[in-house]
Order: C-alpha cells, then structure tokens, then sequence
C-alpha cells in the first residue's frame, strides 16, 4: 500500500471521492489544519471481501505493532531450500 501513498494521482483520486461521498464540498478551518502535525498517522487498508478502501487514524504504538507483525510475517514466509 506504501506505493500508492507515494503516488500523486492516487492520493488526489483519495481527496476526490472524500470530497464527492460529503456531497461535493469538504470546509477545513485553519484551526483544524494548525491541529494536523507530523505525528498524526493515518492508515489505508484495502478490505479484500468488499473492495472498500478504510482510512483510519492511528495510534503510533497501534502503527508499530502493525509494522512489527509484517515485518514478522515476511520473515516466517520465507521458503529455504534443503
């Protein structure tokens, strides 16, 4: 998923559809952007069973159990030769 974080056309297909789905208008006030800073994370999860997109604010300790878990999972999924 990190790929399409770093994908310009992607994330402005992201706002587009946020902007569509509250009935074409999204009002942000300065407060609200002064409250945003770089400890803020927000997760993108792709649901498989229905094809939705969830973004979701996360806690950092949530996002490093997350990070650990994958990185575990790639590591056990290794297949060696004997």
């Amino acid at each position: 998923m990190n790929q399409y974080l770093n994908d310009p056309d992607y994330l402005f297909s992201i706002l587009t559809a946020l902007v569509k789905k509250n009935g074409g208008k999204i009002t942000l006030s300065k407060e609200e952007m002064d409250d945003v800073s770089k400890g803020d994370l927000i997760g993108m999860y792709y649901e498989p069973k229905t094809g939705n997109l969830i973004l979701k604010e996360v806690e950092p300790k949530d996002m490093l159990q997350a990070t650990t878990f994958i990185r575990d999972k790639k590591e056990t999924d290794k297949v060696y030769d004997n």
